[in-house]
């Protein structure tokens, strides 16, 4: 009887969350959050940015001071429009925000979490290497080799 309850005991308890693990997790809610509070106030005051930059664009003192890439961001950025730019930032959003339930289902130690986390970082990191971000294309390949350095750690739920 007593073997009984240790056995119902150990399959009723959740496995503990390995503490690196915990905190690739905490790191990972930390970005996310940063970055998806940032898109969402881009994407409350869009208008307002576009007319800061077209202002710029018309200040020659100032498109002066900015290096040729500054200046063709900013030209870039008032070629697409505000609808594009919004649509570029409601994307982002939606990335990010599959990327956090990947993240949750990792630190509820699901499989799942791990596969939604590196497909979405994985085309992220693809996108730094063609945009010549290359810190930020070590970055996610260092975090995703991390999660997976935990794999083992994960069930199928």
């Amino acid at each position: 009887m007593e073997e009984n309850l240790s056995l119902e005991n150990n399959l009723n308890e959740t496995p503990k969350r390995p503490q690196f693990l915990t905190v690739l997790c905490i790191l990972s809610f930390i970005w996310s959050g940063l970055t998806l509070t940032c898109l969402l106030i881009c994407l409350a005051f869009r208008s307002f940015i576009f007319e800061a930059f077209e202002k710029l664009s018309l200040d020659e003192d100032t498109m002066a001071v900015m290096d040729e890439n500054q200046q063709k961001g900013i030209q870039t950025l008032l070629e697409i429009g505000p609808g594009k730019f919004a649509s570029i930032i409601a994307l982002g959003i939606v990335i990010y925000m599959i990327s956090l339930l990947g993240i949750i289902k990792m630190w509820k130690l699901q499989k799942w979490g791990f596969y939604i986390y590196s497909t979405i970082n994985t085309m992220g990191l693809i996108y730094s290497l063609i945009s010549g971000s290359y810190f930020m294309a070590i970055i996610s390949l260092s975090f995703v080799i991390m999660y997976y350095t935990n794999f083992k750690h994960m069930n199928s739920r």
